[in-house]
């Protein structure tokens, strides 16, 4: 993935999405939002055609879907109710930037 900057699930980061979230920035809190947010990257990652358009990562849009399915997990460890509908409409639109902007599945663009 020349050129592209994934997200550094580093302390800042997840004390960032604590804010957001109105998480307490205690130790347990913290290695657990570390621990989903980790997991929801390599979701994804695995999700998306990085290898098409890496620079994907730069988008807003990219972070986003990592907190919102980290979200999505921290409160519904289970998923019982599926994957959040707009973790899907992101990756959908991810995958879409990603076609466009890096071509088509068979090289072209």
């Amino acid at each position: 993935m020349k050129g592209a900057t994934i997200i550094t699930i580093n302390d800042a980061f997840v004390k960032q999405v604590c804010n957001e979230l109105h998480i307490d920035q205690i130790d347990e809190e913290l290695a657990t939002l570390t621990n989903l947010l980790t997991a929801s990257q390599a979701q994804i990652d695995n999700s998306i055609e990085l290898s098409i358009y890496p620079d994907i990562v730069k988008s807003p849009l990219y972070d986003r879907a990592i907190i919102t399915l980290a979200q999505a997990i921290y409160y519904d460890r289970n998923l019982i109710s599926g994957q959040p509908k707009a973790v899907i409409m992101m990756v959908d639109h991810l995958n879409a930037i990603c076609l466009t902007e890096g071509g088509t599945l068979d090289g072209s663009k």
